[in-house]
């Protein structure tokens, strides 16, 4: 997981951790820790973030999973 990417895109919309627990209906900490790679996001978190951040699927495979998922190969 890119974890830098994904707190640029938060910094750089001046998105609060409260904001983005809200997003996947978790708390600030169990988001933070997500963030930092210490915990995985699950499936729909990755959906919930995805399009509230209004990612491509060449984003959302770059950030959550490493370039590896199949797509337009």
């Amino acid at each position: 997981m890119d974890t830098k990417r994904l707190r640029e895109l938060r910094a750089g919309r001046r998105i609060s951790l409260d904001e983005l627990g809200n997003v996947i209906e978790k708390s600030k900490v169990s988001y933070s820790k997500k963030e930092r790679g210490e915990v995985k996001f699950q499936p729909d978190e990755i959906i919930a973030l995805s399009i509230f951040y209004n990612l491509s699927m060449e984003e959302i495979n770059h950030i959550f999973f490493d370039g590896k998922l199949p797509i337009g190969k």
